[in-house]
């Protein structure tokens, strides 16, 4: 069975988009690749990009692979690029200068993060380190600021997409401000199910591995306070 198949079975409706992606990606990397190709001709940063600028994306990139707990790039660090999440899971973090962390959200495939590189050249104020293995579409930044001053659509594209991720953090800012610790647990856990949750006859088991430190940094809490909370909610 190859993608050309796979095409076929989505466009008759044989098949969701969502099984779609996940046989694509399993197919390109159980053959040791990713269609890179594709998966830039895809992203919704890069419609209504010719050809010609899809292909010097495409040949411009190329893909690196974190181990679980690596960092893709740390806070305080010069933006280099941008880049797309292809397998695995990234988690996006914020740090005070007192060395508590929250954590912003986790990312999963085909996720393109790094549209700071569009800005002045600066230093990040956020972090992606791996949660588990997983392999990242890396483009230099040199590269998307030519192709955007080229085709300024890409700029357009950009602000959309700006809008609605700061649509979320909105929500985000608000339920972490006005919400108290267990309401704010309780959202991230209703989020997380809602995501990575499978339906079994005894209830619903989470997909991903988090622990409680995970947790307390998901919702800006101590990890004694969210043990506290979920001893409370099993008893």
């Amino acid at each position: 069975m190859g993608v050309c198949f796979l095409d076929d079975a989505l466009l008759a409706g044989k098949m969701d988009a969502q099984s779609y992606i996940f046989l694509v990606r399993l197919m390109t990397k159980a053959l040791g690749h990713y269609d890179r190709e594709r998966v830039i001709a895809d992203s919704t940063w890069f419609q209504g990009i010719p050809k010609p600028g899809l292909d010097t994306l495409v040949q411009a990139s190329h893909i690196k692979h974190l181990t679980a707990g690596k960092y893709l790039y740390q806070a305080g660090v010069a933006v280099t690029g941008c880049y797309c999440l292809l397998s695995g899971r990234l988690r996006i973090s914020m740090m005070s200068e007192f060395g508590q962390t929250f954590a912003v959200t986790d990312l999963d495939p085909l996720f393109w993060l790094g549209d700071d590189c569009w800005l002045p050249e600066e230093s990040r104020g956020i972090e992606a380190q791996a949660q588990v293995d997983s392999d990242v579409l890396v483009i230099p930044r040199r590269v998307v600021l030519e192709l955007g001053n080229k085709y300024p659509i890409l700029y357009r594209n950009l602000f959309v997409e700006a809008g609605q991720r700061r649509r979320h953090i909105y929500e985000l800012m608000g339920s972490m401000v006005f919400y108290p610790l267990r309401a704010r647990l309780a959202v991230r856990v209703v989020a997380l199910v809602a995501e990575h949750g499978t339906e079994r006859d005894d209830g619903i088991c989470l997909g991903i591995k988090l622990s409680q430190n995970d947790f307390a940094s998901l919702c800006l809490g101590s990890r004694q306070r969210v043990n506290k909370i979920f001893r409370e909610w099993t008893e």
